[in-house]
């Protein structure tokens, strides 16, 4: 029971302090942009994402972006201009991002809950004691509301009251990636990443296990080399699972029967973006890749922002856009990766949650408490 627990402390620690000691990025190396990449807007709000980057996301629903800061503040803005459409605070710290579903707004917490709240209403429905902290955003789907915890739990719960309907336990390697994957729901089937790097699926209604695959697995001699963890956000489409293992494979892996369709010797710790054809991966080293979506076969390949610790890719117009460690958002060629055009987004800090595009924005939500809309 410890074990898990202690390594993944001391994991965090290391990174911890590894992040107080690393210098500063420097600024890109200049260039004339081929299109003018600007700030839309940029708004204030009640509290920030903390420091982790992948933990929090924005979610962009029809003209609306939707939110949770660090300080249980739920947040509705307008995409156009970013003007407020709906506020109202809770009180409870969100330790994940949010998901939707019509009125209903979900979020987890580091006190092992997870909180439904109705947007019209400015109220919590209800909330639901889990087993561990929430690191990743629910999936909701189908009456249904599926989360993942810390420990290995998936569980299962009913969206209207919370009761919980099913739930299933993969045990949690030695040492583990401070974080977990969201699961998704589709097709009647629920998709979960776990820290031992295999992928599975389950029937919704029942909780049945369809399939699992491996996706990573443990080499190595020592514990941190035999890190597995899945731990960027899958993404489904056209029939294929697209995972990543943070030391083993991208792996497009069939929806109905699990078996890999293709792979790639990528590793890494965040998502993949999927769209045209095209799978935009980032390895360790922050190497970009473009790949064909059916095959996996190399399209592109941009080493230029090696070392600048990227975060997960989003398709962008005409671009694949990018964000660094140092809040530098890049946008690279979708047909020939090759960087077109880059911009601060906000101040000389990480941006604190994923990037979500709306075709036409950009939008990021950032630890200095602001929500930044980039175009051109």
């Amino acid at each position: 029971m410890w074990k898990p627990i202690i390594a993944a402390a001391v994991v965090s620690a290391v990174l911890l302090q590894g992040c107080s000691v690393r210098p500063p990025l420097p600024a890109p190396e200049r260039m004339q942009n081929e299109v003018y990449f600007d700030t839309s807007w940029r708004r204030g709000v009640d509290g920030g994402a903390g420091e982790q980057t992948e933990t929090f996301n924005i979610v962009a629903n029809d003209e609306s972006l939707f939110f949770v800061t660090n300080r249980g503040a739920v947040y509705e803005l307008a995409q156009d201009d970013g003007h407020r459409r709906n506020y109202f605070h809770t009180e409870f710290k969100p330790s994940s991002g949010i998901a939707i579903d019509g009125d209903k707004l979900f979020y987890g917490t580091f006190d092992a809950e997870l909180i439904a709240v109705s947007l019209a209403d400015k109220s919590v429905l209800w909330t639901k004691s889990l087993t561990s902290e929430v690191l990743s955003e629910a999936a909701v789907g189908e009456g249904r509301v599926a989360v993942q915890t810390g420990d290995g739990w998936l569980t299962v719960l009913d969206e209207s009251n919370g009761g919980t309907l099913w739930r299933d336990k993969e045990d949690i390697p030695a040492l583990t990636v401070r974080g977990t994957t969201a699961p998704v729901i589709v097709n009647g089937k629920v998709i979960a990443g776990f820290a031992s790097g295999k992928v599975k699926a389950y029937d919704l209604q029942s909780g049945d296990m369809i399939w699992e695959y491996a996706v990573g697995k443990p080499e190595g001699r020592y514990e941190i080399e035999r890190l597995t963890d899945i731990s960027g956000r899958f993404v489904v489409q056209d029939g294929l699972v697209y995972a990543v293992a943070y030391n083993g494979t991208l792996t497009a892996i069939a929806l109905q029967t699990g078996r890999p369709v293709w792979q790639r010797n990528i590793p890494s710790a965040v998502g993949v973006a999927v769209e045209n054809n095209q799978v935009i991966a980032v390895d360790h080293e922050s190497k970009v890749y473009g790949l064909n979506a059916r095959n996996g076969s190399t399209l592109w390949e941009n080493d230029s922002l090696e070392g600048r610790e990227l975060a997960t890719p989003v398709f962008f117009r005409d671009y694949v856009a990018v964000l660094d460690r140092g809040g530098w958002v890049h946008l690279l060629n979708q047909s020939t990766g090759e960087t077109g055009a880059w911009m601060l987004a906000d101040t000389e800090r990480p941006a604190g949650s994923r990037m979500v595009s709306n075709g036409k924005q950009l939008f990021i939500l950032t630890p200095t408490a602001k929500v930044t809309a980039l175009s051109y």
